[in-house]
C-alpha cells in the first residue's frame, strides 16, 4: 500500500507543478497580450480551470502530507487514549464529508458535460470533475492515515 500511496502522490504533484507553471505562463501571456493592447479570452477561462485542479489536487496532497489545517491545542490537552479516539473521529467525519463531496462531485460533473463553457468550448464537466476526483484521492490518504499510524505521534505517546 506504501508504493501505491507513494505513486499517487508523485502523480498528484507532478500534476500540480505542471498546473502551476501553466498557470504562471498563461498569465504572463494574459498580461503582455493586454500590454500590446490584443485580449486573448481564452487566457482567462484557461487559468480559471487551472485554478481550480490545483485547488482540489494540492488539498489532496495536502491531506497526504498532513499540511492540512488542523488546531491540536485542545486535542494535546486529552491524554494519549483520548486524542487517538479524537484523532478517529475526525478521520471519521473527514471521510464523511468526502464521500458526500465525491457523490455530489461526480453529479456534478456528469450533468455539465453538456455544458460548454463560453470561450474555450471544453465541457464544464471538466472543470467541475477536480471536485470528485480529488475527494477520492483524499479519502485514500484519510484511509491510509488511519490503518498507517503517525510515527511521531507513537514517539510522543511513549515519552
Amino acid at each position: 500500500m506504501d508504493k501505491l500511496t507513494n505513486i499517487i502522490a508523485k502523480i498528484l504533484t507532478y500534476l500540480c507543478i505542471i498546473a502551476i507553471t501553466g498557470l504562471a505562463a498563461i498569465v504572463l501571456v494574459q498580461v503582455v497580450s493586454r500590454f500590446i493592447g490584443v485580449s486573448i479570452p481564452a487566457t482567462e477561462e484557461l487559468s480559471r480551470l487551472l485554478i481550480v485542479w490545483l485547488t482540489f489536487l494540492g488539498a489532496s496532497l495536502a491531506i497526504h502530507e498532513k499540511m492540512h489545517l488542523g488546531v491540536r491545542y485542545f486535542v494535546s490537552l486529552a491524554s494519549v487514549k483520548n486524542q487517538k479516539i479524537i484523532d478517529t473521529f475526525i478521520y471519521i467525519l473527514t471521510v464523511v464529508l468526502l464521500v458526500i463531496l465525491a457523490v455530489y462531485g461526480f453529479r456534478l460533473t456528469s450533468s455539465a458535460m453538456s455544458t460548454l463553457s463560453p470561450t474555450m468550448k471544453m465541457p464544464m464537466g471538466i472543470f467541475y470533475l477536480a471536485i470528485p476526483l480529488s475527494s477520492v484521492f483524499s479519502i485514500y490518504f484519510v484511509l491510509m492515515n488511519i490503518l498507517k499510524p503517525d510515527p511521531m505521534k507513537q514517539g510522543e505517546a511513549s515519552l
